[in-house]
């Protein structure tokens, strides 16, 4: 053995460590292991083991097994201090690191759903700023929070569907990738039927029963969305299998005809044969066991109506193809938003204007929260249990319920606050008394164009975020600002917002605000 690794070393230029390497006996003596890991002079391993980041030689369907990628995230959110973050930036961890870390495990084997819970469970509580000890309130729904932004949601991956997707990949390669070496070896594993996968009963791996499943719909996840949207186009009929593909209607003909197919000595006869023997009637395509009886024989006009409009193309080859995106075939990302396809648009949160590049992150975080009323106003705190009834009044002193229509809107002093902004701006538009139809009144203020209500929709994130904080002030810092040092925060928010975006913007900030539709371009 150590004859056999120097040798590889030799060829591939590749030194073995054999301090770091494992021995690992599999149906062999341990006494021999211990044996030849002295020989060696390399460490004695044992099942299941760690092989290229992946668990070798355990269970996926126990919990256990998957405690290295559980562990791995809890290490991450350790290190991060969620209480510092903001909504956008935990957003950003969220999207791009912390749901990427299972992806190498998920694109090989498929989770439990207790370890889907327990992934999503920590997800969750580091999103609302929460740790292990200290769990926060989930204001909402994490199936909302997973929906695509299109939808009214935020984008976060749903790792059920991320792990199908991912699985549905080896189930893509089985009929697209018939040449390669994994092929041959899972068929001579598993066994095959013209060129096929053998269904492996109950003697094959975990593994392989997952992905048989996934292939032949018969998962109780999902049902069967990879075989009703592969599509097999055929060309010469060399590859396709007569009675065993899909390829005239939507089931093989075995199913359509069992009769037929269970008398049938051609079985495995690919479209060319059969068309080659002639499926006509009296052709030589037509071998049976026995004499077919009257009832029969009308099952076999039946199936000669299917092939009348049948014609071959002796020029192209058969191909599969993925009926979603016929041009680029199967991704994990196309079959991810084909599988999560499964909700109404929500037309009521305006998505196209929530997700800007010139507002930060938290901001549209913070206003897609407002859309959906589920920011920890009192009134909301309240009708959670979080505070007293005698606690829900307005921080401005109004002596009102703090809503969020009443604090963004309608309180005395914060909604003072729009009228100045409209005097600042030049503008007049009324006040309707709900959140969204206030964003659309206002953004439409200045005139129906593009560029017109951008700019106003701009103005009235950076007010509504400037009350928000100026109400966080009073509550938490026991500090007030003025209506004049409230317009000057919302002109200083606005200012930057739009510079940080605009190339050729050379206004200072007091041309701002003196005319700040003309800085815009829209004056």
């Amino acid at each position: 053995m150590r004859a056999v690794l120097h040798l590889f070393a030799v060829m591939s230029g590749l030194k073995v460590n054999f301090h770091k390497s494992e021995l690992v006996g599999i149906n062999i003596n341990q006494s021999w292991v211990q044996e030849a890991a002295a020989v060696l002079n390399c460490r004695i391993g044992s099942l299941p083991m760690l092989y290229l980041g992946l668990p070798v030689g355990g269970d996926p369907r126990r919990l256990h097994f998957w405690n290295p990628v559980v562990n791995c995230i809890k290490s991450r959110l350790s290190r991060w201090k969620s209480k510092h973050l903001s909504f956008g930036g935990r957003l950003v961890l969220l999207k791009s690191i912390l749901t990427s870390l299972p992806v190498y495990a998920l694109s090989f084997f498929k989770a439990p759903s207790g370890i889907i819970a327990s992934i999503e469970s920590l997800l969750i509580r580091f999103f609302w700023g929460g740790c292990e000890v200290n769990r926060k309130i989930a204001w909402i729904d994490w199936e909302a929070i997973c929906l695509a932004k299109e939808v009214g949601g935020l984008g976060v991956r749903r790792l059920r569907e991320f792990n199908l997707a991912l699985l549905g990949k080896w189930c893509w390669r089985m009929v697209v990738d018939r040449e390669g070496m994994w092929y041959r070896v899972l068929t001579a594993r598993y066994g095959g039927v013209g060129g096929r996968f053998q269904s492996c009963g109950k003697h094959g791996s975990v593994w392989w029963k997952d992905i048989s499943c996934i292939c032949d719909g018969n998962s109780s996840v999902l049902g069967s969305w990879f075989s009703d949207n592969l599509q097999l186009r055929v060309g010469n009929g060399v590859t396709t299998l007569f009675w065993l593909d899909r390829w005239v209607c939507d089931v093989p003909l075995c199913e359509k005809f069992r009769r037929l197919y269970e008398l049938s000595d051609n079985k495995l006869a690919t479209v060319a044969q059969m068309f080659h023997w002639g499926w006509d009637v009296g052709g030589e395509a037509w071998k049976w066991r026995r004499r077919l009886w009257v009832w029969e024989e009308e099952l076999l006009e039946e199936c000669r109506l299917f092939l009348l409009t049948v014609t071959l193309q002796v020029d192209y080859a058969d191909a599969w193809k993925w009926t979603p995106d016929t041009a680029k075939g199967y991704t994990a990302s196309g079959a991810y938003r084909l599988l999560t396809d499964t909700t109404q648009i929500n037309d009521q949160i305006p998505t196209k204007l929530l997700w800007r590049k010139d507002v930060p992150l938290k901001v549209s975080v913070f206003a897609w929260r407002l859309f959906h009323n589920r920011l920890p106003s009192k009134l909301n705190l309240f009708r959670r249990g979080i505070i007293l009834p005698e606690a829900r009044n307005c921080v401005s002193g109004c002596g009102c319920h703090e809503s969020e229509s009443h604090l963004f809107l309608s309180c005395a002093f914060f909604g003072h606050l729009w009228q100045l902004v409209r005097n600042w701006l030049c503008v007049h538009s009324a006040d309707p008394s709900h959140i969204l139809d206030h964003f659309i009144q206002f953004g439409s203020s200045t005139g129906y164009g593009k560029s017109r209500c951008s700019f106003m929709h701009l103005i009235w994130y950076a007010t509504t975020w400037v009350i928000w904080k100026e109400r966080n002030a009073r509550i938490f810092r026991d500090t007030q600002s003025s209506h004049l040092q409230l317009l000057e925060n919302v002109q200083h928010l606005s200012f930057w917002w739009f510079k940080a975006n605009v190339v050729s913007f050379h206004y200072s900030f007091y041309n701002w605000c003196q005319n700040p539709l003309l800085c815009a371009g829209i004056g």
